[in-house]
């Protein structure tokens, strides 16, 4: 495990300009939160597992990939890139190349710094501090544990997901993983993205377990394809403690 700080010279995030607006204006939705020191944040979706985030004008991109029709080209550049492994639909050099500058960090879990050398490798339990924009992330694991899936995301491969904490303010977004042990050992998450696809990820009743194990207070199904979420909505619609938001995350 390492810590990673990130130092000012390293990004670009003075440029206040609004770049979620710019996502929003190609059709993406985007939800906005404010941290309890007042900080704003602001998540787009991207389709599939591609998020971006904004914090204070600082902009985050997350598992970017234009096999669903995304331009990234059309998009503010990126001050931070983070894959969370090496999966066509996460690692993609073309919307990789089309969001990065000279100033812009790059982070990968598992194997991806061996099919793109821009990025530096991070691993489960590794954190990054970010000095310039005044957040850190905690590398977390991500892997397959059902018989007959161990394939798709082996646990020795050292895939992530990532726990970001702006202010307070605490996002899970989980890579491709199913309902690990591991999350039992998440704490105070606010918002948390779980990926509901099987074979490749979790069904409807594990990701139910899975937020059941930690209660995020918003829950966010991304990377479900076709899959019918009404079990996951259904069985949360009561809930005191989560609310489920669907957005264009197939």
């Amino acid at each position: 495990m390492a810590t990673i700080t990130l130092s000012c010279s390293a990004s670009s995030g003075s440029d206040k300009t609004d770049k979620l607006e710019q996502i929003k204006a190609l059709g993406y939705d985007c939800d906005y939160f404010t941290t309890p020191g007042g900080r704003d944040v602001g998540v787009c979706f991207i389709k599939h597992a591609s998020l971006a985030l904004d914090i204070d004008g600082y902009l985050v991109y997350i598992d970017p990939t234009t096999i669903y029709g995304n331009d990234f080209s059309a998009m503010p550049g990126a001050d931070l890139l983070l894959v969370t492994h090496s999966h066509h639909d996460h690692l993609d050099p073309k919307a990789d190349s089309e969001i990065v500058a000279d100033s812009t960090k790059s982070f990968g879990g598992g194997d991806v710094p061996l099919h793109d050398s821009r990025f530096e490798g991070v691993v489960p339990g590794d954190v990054i501090n970010d000095t310039c924009a005044g957040f850190s992330i905690t590398c977390t694991p991500a892997y397959n544990m059902s018989p007959g899936h161990l394939q798709f995301h082996p646990k020795e491969r050292k895939d992530v997901g990532f726990i970001f904490d702006i202010d307070g303010l605490r996002i899970y977004v989980a890579g491709d993983t199913e309902d690990i042990p591991e999350l039992a050992d998440l704490r105070d998450i606010d918002i948390a993205f779980l990926p509901v696809n099987q074979p490749y990820t979790m069904t409807p009743a594990q990701a139910i377990h899975a937020a059941e194990m930690f209660r995020p207070k918003i829950l966010y199904p991304y990377h479900y394809g076709d899959t019918d979420l009404a079990p996951l909505v259904d069985h949360f619609k009561d809930s005191s403690t989560t609310e489920v938001r669907v957005r264009q995350l197939q």
